[in-house]
């Protein structure tokens, strides 16, 4: 009995002068958290959406408009668009976009009008981390629908206020994307529908029997308020 209680003392004694023994500041050893790869299998570390904030876009489709209250006297366009883009937050993103293209006929070909727009617009994106996202939009620019040889005053003249809506959905890859995008359109009054239409003076010859003129009122072009909607597919490149 005395001999285990000797034993145990001398025990107790020399874990107490191994732990003097440390040096001050000195921690003991501890095991090692497992790595990354030993927990998972090789983990990756994810990229999120806002290490990217900037993007450029290229889109290609076609947008058909009317003028109010005639949905059937439709004109097609084919259109190209290209975009600046600014991730804001994860779920917001703001764009400025310019675009335009060509008439084309029914039978696919190139007609005498071209439309020009220019817009800023706000994306909403609802899985803003997932490879595969879809948004809505809204923006405000102007646009106008001219003769595609028209001057550069008369392309101004014919500017119209521009607001659209419209969903779309991307598949991105990394630094690159694919989108699909459909849009509805309205375009407001023109900038010159104030403007008096000249009207052609007559000539009168000295002499010649003539009734009295009829006084004529300087008219208004008819209002070019026009409604539509524009489909395209685009991609896009973030840095």
């Amino acid at each position: 009995m005395h001999a285990r209680l000797l034993a145990l003392s001398l025990a107790s004694v020399f874990a107490t002068s191994l732990a003097h023994a440390q040096a001050p500041g000195e921690l003991a050893p501890q095991p090692l958290a497992p790595t990354c790869e030993a927990a998972c299998g090789g983990c990756t570390q994810v990229e999120t959406v806002m290490a990217r904030r900037w993007s450029v876009g290229l889109s290609l489709g076609s947008m058909s408009l009317a003028p109010e209250g005639q949905p059937d006297n439709k004109t097609s366009f084919a259109i190209g668009e290209l975009a600046l883009r600014f991730r804001a937050t994860p779920h917001l993103e703001l764009e400025l976009a310019v675009g335009g293209g060509r008439e084309r006929t029914a039978d696919n070909q190139d007609g005498d009008r071209e439309v020009n727009q220019a817009a800023l617009a706000l994306r909403y994106r609802f899985r803003p981390e997932e490879a595969w996202n879809w948004f809505v939009m809204g923006g405000l620019g102007g646009a106008s629908v001219v003769l595609h040889d028209a001057t550069k005053q008369e392309r101004d003249d014919a500017m119209q206020p521009l607001g659209m809506l419209g969903i779309g959905l991307e598949r991105r890859f990394h630094s690159f994307a694919l989108q699909a995008e459909a849009r509805a359109v309205g375009l407001g009054e023109r900038k010159d529908r104030s403007a008096p239409v000249p009207m052609p003076v007559p000539v009168v010859e000295p002499g010649a029997m003539t009734s009295p003129p009829l006084v004529q009122t300087p008219t208004t072009p008819a209002s070019e308020k026009r409604g539509g909607g524009s489909l395209t597919i685009g991609l896009s490149y973030y840095f």
